[in-house]
């Protein structure tokens, strides 16, 4: 067998391999809907703008989505469901089960952009799709929703 400085063939290959995108590739991220300013969170918007005019250019801000997506009391579940199903459309369960670290990632990155002030997400394969459920915040109150996601139904025409 051929080995240059320790490597066979075959561990080139190997480690070329991992360095491919899977297919099918993930979706790009759908753009999130904006909204104009929502008054319910002023005072939060406040109170980051104060912490980042204090810090000046001494640090680095960063605070909850307050600028793209629903806002935390009103997520339009129907639109949120249909983005990540057409997202997830190419996946049947084999693949969304081997490579469900990306697509777990993915869904996430998707609700942080759509969903304004998430608190805390919950994502789960579940034997017939995914089961997502988030809690938000505004000034006023804590808010819960919960939905399922079908990757094979994002195929059907509309």
């Amino acid at each position: 067998m051929l080995c240059v400085m320790g490597v066979t063939p075959r561990d080139r290959t190997a480690s070329k391999s991992r360095e491919v995108t899977p297919f099918p590739p993930l979706a790009k991220l759908p753009r999130a809907p904006r909204p104009p300013a929502d008054p319910r969170q002023s005072s939060g918007t406040h109170t980051i703008g104060a912490i980042a005019r204090i810090a000046g250019s001494e640090m680095h801000v960063s605070g909850p989505n307050l600028s793209t997506g629903f806002y935390a009391s009103a997520v339009d579940i129907g639109r949120l469901q249909a983005a990540l199903e057409h997202g997830l459309a190419r996946f049947d369960e084999t693949q969304i089960e081997t490579r469900w670290d990306e697509i777990f990632g993915w869904i996430g990155r998707v609700a942080r952009t759509w969903v304004q002030r998430c608190k805390r997400m919950r994502i789960e394969r579940r034997q017939m799709g995914i089961r997502i459920e988030l809690e938000t915040q505004d000034d006023l109150g804590y808010y819960e929703y919960g939905f399922d996601v079908f990757p094979g139904r994002g195929t059907q025409s509309k």
